[in-house]
């Protein structure tokens, strides 16, 4: 357990992550950085993408993020989250409509989304497709 670092994920309605794990993964805004036990304390933000984490087994898991902060100490790592989710609760169908959506407002198409963000929603679309499809 030494070797351990408490994960926790939570994202405005809910917590998804509260275990030890080995190592973490996250996607900062500035490039994707690791994380073990006895880590220099740091606060960094997230863009969308996967957090990737192996558990005492060593075997990986993943979590798609939309974005947040992470909060970085020796012994825990605290991730806020605009939006989180296990890969494995992932809906790859509903996933693939919204990348759809996202898409058909960056040509210019009636869509659900708004122009201005969606960028930003295909970034996410994307991400959680690779979420879900890293468990199947």
């Amino acid at each position: 357990m030494a070797n351990q670092i408490f994960l926790s994920v939570v994202a405005p309605d809910k917590s998804v992550i509260e275990e030890n794990v080995n190592s973490i993964i996250a996607p900062g805004t500035e490039g994707y950085f690791g994380v073990q036990a006895g880590h220099v304390p740091i606060i960094a933000a997230l863009k969308p993408g996967l957090l990737e984490y192996t558990d005492a087994s060593t075997n990986r898991h993943f979590v798609y993020i939309g974005g947040g902060f992470a909060e970085v100490r020796p012994d825990k790592v605290t991730i806020l989250a605009d939006e989180a989710e296990r890969a494995s609760d992932i809906e790859l169908a509903k996933a693939e409509a919204l990348l759809e959506e996202a898409r058909k407002a960056l040509r210019g198409e009636d869509s659900t989304v708004n122009s201005q963000d969606a960028v930003l929603e295909v970034e996410r679309a994307v991400s959680r497709i690779k979420a879900a499809r890293s468990v199947r």
